[in-house]
Order: structure tokens, then sequence, then C-alpha cells
């Protein structure tokens, strides 16, 4: 009896030991965060209503906005298009809610290269689950010419209905 007693407590220290362990391992990096020592794009405020900061009309040529290096798109440039220098890039910032089931899926031409992709969720009240955030791409201008972004807001696992949010972009490349 004593033998058995003494092997139930080696068994309970060694499982102790084992479950401490792993309790003091370093958390793997979510597939949403930037890995240390990476450049990250940094959040924005959740509120996009109104602003117009992004492109203004005094460097709007024919229809076409020109823009700097590193602005901000968001859904009031929806259907528009846009200028960019090749080289330089655009984040692109989209609002969404995926605790719903709803994401943004983005395609872009092969003359644009997406450098980040990434999710930041609002500040929730207290007790409240289910906060939608922003989506945001750093997007990189690769070849001249007339490119395109196109995004579908959708459940992945969804059929296609028709009746998705769609955002497009059209992006001349100089």
């Amino acid at each position: 009896m004593k033998i058995m007693l003494k092997l139930i407590v080696i068994l309970s220290v060694i499982a102790a030991v084992v479950f401490a362990a792993g309790c003091a391992e370093e958390p793997e990096n979510a597939e949403n965060e930037t890995p240390a020592g990476s450049e990250q794009v940094s959040s924005v405020t959740p509120e996009t209503s109104g602003i117009d900061e992004t492109v203004t009309e005094a460097n709007a040529t024919q229809g076409d906005q020109t823009i700097e290096t590193g602005q901000i798109i968001t859904e009031a440039e929806n259907g528009k298009s846009i200028r960019i220098k090749n080289g330089e890039n655009f984040i692109l910032q989209l609002r969404e809610n995926p605790s719903t089931g709803y994401s943004w899926e983005l395609n872009v031409s092969e003359g644009l290269d997406i450098l980040s992709d990434g999710y930041t969720q609002d500040q929730a009240p207290e007790g409240q689950v289910g906060v939608p955030g922003t989506h945001s791409w750093t997007i990189e201008a690769v070849s001249l010419g007339s490119q395109q972004v196109n995004g579908i807001y959708k459940r992945p696992w969804e059929n296609m209905t028709g009746t998705e949010e769609n955002f497009t972009l059209t992006v001349e490349v100089i």
C-alpha cells in the first residue's frame, strides 16, 4: 500500500511539473498579430464618416485623385480612382465585424502587392462582446498602369447571393 501511495505522489508531482511548464510557455503569435520587430500599421479612430482628409480636391486630376505614399483610403473612396507613384503604398481601411462571421475578402491585380494585413477591434465596453473593428491592408504599387482593388464583405462559408457589400478602387500607377 505504501508503494502505491508513493507512486501516486510521484505521478502527481510529475503531472504538476508538466502542467506548470505548459502554463509558463510563451504564447504563439495569433494569425492577425504583428511579429516582434515588424513594421506595424497604426490603428485609426473607428469613426470614418465625414473624414475627407485622406484625399482632397486640391490634388484631384480629371476625376482621379493623386495620393501621397502612406495615405489612408476608406469606404468613402469606394468606386473611385486614385493615382499613386510606382513603388509607393497606401493603406486601405475597411470596417468589419468578424464576430458575426462577416469579413472582407480582398483581391488586388498583379500590379499591386499587399504588404501587410491586420485587424484591430474597437474598444469593447465592459461586458460587451462582438464589437466591430477596422481591417487594414498596406498595399504597394509594383507595376505601371491601371490596377484594381476589389473586396467583398461576406461570410466565407456562404454562397454568393449578389446582395453582398462590395468595395472597388481603381489605382492608376504612374
